[in-house]
């Protein structure tokens, strides 16, 4: 739920999403941001785009 809330998702997608209530997404969330909780998601580099085509490249001139 709090990563769904830190990707921008609305408390209403969230709920629908989840099949729990608004008020259930406030508590969950209020209660991991006073505890200091961090959200930290590993998306591989082609998601984000730092791989583009350079490896490819790369692989193309040893062969």
């Amino acid at each position: 739920m709090v990563i769904l809330k830190e990707m921008g998702k609305s408390t209403e997608e969230i709920t629908r999403t989840l099949k729990v209530t608004a008020s259930t997404v406030a508590t969950l969330y209020h209660r991991a941001r006073t505890k200091g909780y961090e959200v930290v998601i590993v998306l591989p580099g082609n998601v984000m785009g730092i791989l583009g085509g350079e490896d490819d490249n790369d692989q193309d001139e040893s062969e």
